[in-house]
Formats: structure tokens, C-alpha cells, sequence
């Protein structure tokens, strides 16, 4: 392995996210520490530690043998901290810099107006959450990043490691309990059986059903109409109520008085809708869609009531708990190159309970996710880091102050002191590690 590896860096965040889901949120600081682990000797010009925000989107379009790439990337904001500065020869050992950053609470971009605008949203804006669309083409991407460089600019000895960061928005206020709403579902309500007849027709009676309209003969059925009811603009941590309304007509004398139905299962599905474009000499759009929950709820054998009344299928429920890949409930936004919303499928099974005939209905409608809230739950609590910030093997650890804590990473530098301080790597000496940290020469 190289003296130079990606895999002697570590990037430790020690700031606890504000997000309810573990998103950090514009404005907010965060601070941490890079440990550095080489192997062996390595020469040092300086690191440098970079904060930086993305918006890019890709689109490929083909015609015939050509295929043409339209590229944009917009820069959200870019900070740049020199966390050491050589040039040193350094020895195997771990060295730990501190850094904090500031995230921007908003960005601006000035793009010029296109068709299609109103599918957008153009000038000084709030920063976008964390995105990633998973189609190869389009691709669409908003991104937060730490990286760190280690002599950056050269053409060999030089390494860099990346973390991303999750941010999404909060709302300034406490969001409002969800309303839900309800809507008929779609669907063929209607199940018509000779097997819903309590005894079946003697050979008379099948003729007489052939070739007479006699109402007494007639196939008994099964109508029924079902409203499904659920919030349409909700948190991604906040508790929805699902209920269902199932209405019951008798059409004829021969249909059932009280047909004993249940929810034999009930399967989410959240749509995601993303409008993308990229410039050229004008504009290039395209559009995609993908699923980003799919969760079912299990039948629970309780008699639907017949008059249409509202009754809870399930309790209130999260859309974080519908996925195990909660960052993928991005709230919903739109930015100068990226529109996205939502729509929720739902669809219902509910089953007959004597013949095991099951309806299969569907209820469609447009969704939002809104940002989360500002709060910091209970649960998360400031977690220590698995390294601690001790003293760095650049530095003796007589220039550490008594009192001063080693896990600080808001400590101020040790005072620089040239008889002590590490060679400069041009000058031939090699620092050497221990109790004494003297020069060797």
C-alpha cells in the first residue's frame, strides 16, 4: 500500500444534526477533526480541508449513432480551510486538525430565463436538501460534501478522502398536525356469484333464470364503494392517521343483508416526479419517476362496519417508518435545474369473507413532504467520536496546556517554537517519535 492512501484519512463530525432523522440544516456549524494515520514516512506541503455544496444534472440524448451530454453544475457555496501547513517530512503516527464550518442558510444563482421556468425556481433561495435521482439519464444530484486534500495540486504524493453530509431544511415554526383527507377509491366495486346464494337452483329454477326476467332467480352480488382516507402533506416523522370507509348497497332481494368483509392488506406506494434540466445552446429537459416507498400493511381481520363510516386500518404511521432508507424522503422542492413532487398510490385488498372473493381497489392522489422540524429529539444526545483529539504527534506534549482537554476541538494551536517545531522535509532531518521527541539527525 502506498504511503499516500485515502484509507490513512478519517473524517470525524462531532457536531450532533439538528434534523429530526440525522440531517443537518442550513446555517447550521459544524466541527469535527481529521485524523491523519500514515504508514511511514511521508513529506508534507500542507492539507487543506474543503466545505462544499452541489447542484448537478446530466441529461444524454441520442440520435441515431451520435450521443450528445448536456452538463450543468452549479457551485451552492465552496470554504476552504488549510488545517496544516508545511513543508515537513512527518513519521508514522496519527496527527489530529481540527475544523469547523458554517453552512450557508441560502444560495443564489443567476441563470438566464428559459422556457419552462414555472416547472423551476430561479434567484435567492433557501439551500436544497440532499437529492440524488437513481436513473442513469437523467441524472440529477444535490450534494454536501467534506473533503480533505493532502498536497493538493501535485502530481504524486497526493491523497484526499470525502464524507458526505445529509442536510435537509427545517421549518421556522412547529408544523400543524396533519389533516387527512379522503377521496373514493377506483376500481370495480361489484361481485356478482351463484356462490353467494344460501342454496343453490334446482334444474327448474336454472331454466326458468334462462329464459324468464323473474327477480327472484336473479344472481345475487356485492356492491360496495370504498373511500380511502389519509393525510396528503406531512413530515417525514410525522404520525398520519389511515382510515377506511366501506358503503354497502343492497341492489336486489336476492343479494346478502350483511356481507361480512375485511381488509385483507393495504400497500403504500410514494411516486417520486423529477423534472431535470441542464444547458446547452438552449435548454434540454427530461423527466423521470421512481418509487421511493413501498410498505404494506397486513390484513387484521376485523369486519369492515357496512354504512360508510371512517374506521383506523392500522395506527397513525410515518413515512420513516415505511423505509429503511429514510434520507430517500426528501422534502419536496424545487431549484434552478431540479423540480421534483410527489404522488402516493394506494392500493387496498378488502376480501369476502364466506366465498374469499377479493376486491382490489386504488386511490391516487398528489403528496407533499414537508421539511422537518427544527427540535433535537431526546435520543440524540451529543455521541462522543471513537477518536479522541489528543496531542498531535507534530507537536510535543509539554506545549499542551495542563488544563486544556484533549478531546477539544475548539482548542487554540500550540504556540509554533522553531527549536521544537517538525523539519522542513527539504532540509534532510526526520522528526522522531517518543519520549523525549528529539531530532534525529
Amino acid at each position: 500500500m502506498s504511503n499516500y492512501s485515502s484509507e490513512h484519512i478519517n473524517i470525524i463530525v462531532d457536531t450532533v444534526p439538528k434534523g429530526l432523522l440525522g440531517t443537518f440544516v442550513p446555517g447550521q456549524s459544524i466541527s469535527g477533526k481529521v485524523v491523519y494515520t500514515p504508514r511511514a514516512q511521508v513529506d508534507i506541503d500542507h492539507v487543506v480541508i474543503i466545505c462544499k455544496g452541489t447542484c448537478f444534472t446530466r441529461i444524454t440524448e441520442r440520435n441515431g449513432n451520435t450521443t450528445s451530454y448536456y452538463t450543468e453544475k452549479i457551485i451552492l457555496f465552496r470554504n476552504l480551510e488549510t488545517i496544516f501547513r508545511g513543508p515537513h517530512t512527518i513519521p508514522a503516527g496519527t496527527y489530529v486538525w481540527p475544523f469547523q464550518f458554517q453552512l450557508p442558510a441560502s444560495a443564489n444563482y443567476s441563470r438566464k430565463s428559459h422556457r419552462r421556468d414555472d416547472q423551476y425556481r430561479l434567484g435567492d433561495q433557501e439551500l436544497p436538501p440532499t437529492f440524488k435521482l437513481a436513473s442513469s439519464n437523467p441524472q440529477a444530484n444535490v450534494t454536501y460534501k467534506l473533503k480533505v486534500k493532502v498536497n493538493p495540486g501535485k502530481f504524486i504524493h497526493k491523497t484526499e478522502r470525502t464524507k458526505e453530509l445529509p442536510v435537509w431544511s427545517v421549518s421556522p415554526v412547529p408544523l400543524k398536525p396533519p389533516v387527512a383527507l379522503d377521496s373514493y377509491s377506483e376500481g370495480d366495486g361489484r361481485f356478482k356469484s351463484n356462490s353467494l346464494r344460501p342454496t343453490q337452483h334446482t334444474f327448474k329454477e336454472k331454466m326458468r333464470h334462462a329464459f324468464t326476467s323473474d327477480a327472484s332467480l336473479r344472481t345475487p352480488e356485492i356492491n360496495i364503494a370504498v373511500q380511502f382516507k389519509m393525510p396528503r402533506c406531512v413530515s417525514a416523522t410525522q404520525y398520519m392517521p389511515v382510515e377506511l370507509a366501506c358503503k354497502y348497497t343492497k341492489m336486489g332481494q336476492n343479494d346478502p343483508e350483511s356481507p361480512e368483509l375485511v381488509l385483507d392488506g393495504c400497500t403504500f406506494s410514494l411516486k417520486l416526479y423529477a423534472n431535470v434540466r441542464a444547458s446547452g445552446l438552449n435548454d434540454h429537459h427530461k423527466s423521470e419517476k421512481e418509487t421511493v416507498v413501498s410498505h404494506t400493511i397486513r390484513d387484521n381481520q376485523e369486519l369492515l362496519p357496512l354504512d360508510g363510516s371512517f374506521v383506523p386500518i392500522w395506527e397513525p404511521i410515518r413515512l420513516a417508518d415505511m423505509t429503511s432508507h429514510v434520507h430517500g424522503l426528501v422534502p419536496t422542492f424545487r431549484t434552478w435545474t431540479i423540480g421534483m413532487c410527489y404522488k402516493m398510490v394506494v392500493k387496498i385488498r378488502i376480501r369476502h369473507v364466506q366465498t374469499g372473493h377479493i376486491w382490489k381497489l386504488e386511490s391516487k392522489f398528489p403528496f407533499e413532504i414537508l421539511p422537518g422540524e427544527a427540535p433535537v429529539p431526546a435520543y440524540s444526545k451529543q455521541q462522543t467520536s471513537l477518536v479522541e483529539a489528543g496531542p498531535s504527534a507534530l507537536y510535543p506534549p509539554q506545549l499542551e496546556s495542563e488544563n486544556q482537554a484533549s478531546s477539544s476541538s475548539s482548542a487554540a494551536p500550540p504556540e509554533f517554537r522553531d527549536d521544537l517545531a517538525p523539519p522542513s522535509y527539504n532540509s534532510g532531518d526526520v522528526w522522531r517519535i517518543g519520549p523525549d521527541m528529539k531530532r534525529a539527525y
